[in-house]
Parts: C-alpha cells; structure tokens; sequence
C-alpha cells in the first residue's frame, strides 16, 4: 500500500537512512552528493514530502518557497523501491499542492537520465545549463515547470 504525507522532524532519521541506503548502493558520487553535514542542513531548512510503501519510506522530495518559484533541491528514492512509480505518484502529489501557486525548479546532473526522463515526462523543461557544476566536471541541467 502507499501513501503520501508531510514529513516533519520526526521523520529525518528514515530519511537520513534512505540517503544512506543510496550512498551505500554507488556510493558518495557527484550527481548524489549529500554527506551528512549538507543533509543535516538541509533538513534543517527546508520543507519535506514523502512516499511510504507498506509504512516503509520509500522515497522524499526536500523544497523551499522562493519569491517567484518552489526550489527542489534533494530528490531520493531508496533503491529496494525504484521502478515502481512511486516518484512519479510524489511528484504528481507536489505539483497538485504547489505547482499552481508558482514555478517548480529543480537540478540534476546531465548523467542522471532516469530523472531526466521522468522529469521532463511531467512537464519540466530544460531551461538551462551550469557546465561544470559538479565536482566531477559533470553539468547541471537546469529544469523549470510552469
């Protein structure tokens, strides 16, 4: 069964757990960057939305309000549970809430295809790209949905 909720501080040590289940499947790569100290920050700031699978975290997408748009800034998705569509029922849940109030914006790494795709088949447009971004040389891809 999923569901999808509001996760609070209540929920950062399931969601440090699935970071690091993914940190623990390719370890700490440029295009999923996230020691704890970053996450910590992070989930300090910014506002939170989960998918559970049988009461399991199964994936969480990390946001903040800005003036003219909702920045993403950490998708994760624990690997037992990837291929499900189960990000794709999240993302849909987070458009619905916040979509039309204003922009979404988000980055990922030019060699994350999988997001790419998944991204752009819910209506985010590349709108730009940061050479280099990456520690590994890598580029960011810029997307945007209106």
């Amino acid at each position: 069964m999923m569901n999808i909720e509001k996760l609070t501080s209540i929920h950062k040590p399931a969601m440090r757990a699935l970071v690091e289940a993914v940190h623990q499947e390719q370890g700490l790569l440029a295009q999923f960057y996230w020691p704890n100290d970053l996450l910590g920050a992070e989930l300090a700031t910014a506002e939170a939305v989960g998918v559970f699978s049988n009461g399991h975290l199964a994936g969480f997408i990390l946001y903040r309000e800005l003036d003219r748009a909702w920045e993403i800034s950490l998708v994760a998705s624990h690997p037992k549970f990837r291929r499900q569509g189960l990000m794709e029922q999240l993302f849909l849940h987070l458009i619905a809430a916040k979509g039309h109030q204003r922009e979404l914006w988000l980055e990922v790494h030019e060699e994350n295809v999988a997001a790419q795709k998944l991204y752009e088949k819910l209506g985010f447009k590349e709108v730009r790209r940061r050479p280099r971004y990456y520690k590994d040389g890598g580029s960011a891809i810029l997307y945007t949905r209106l």
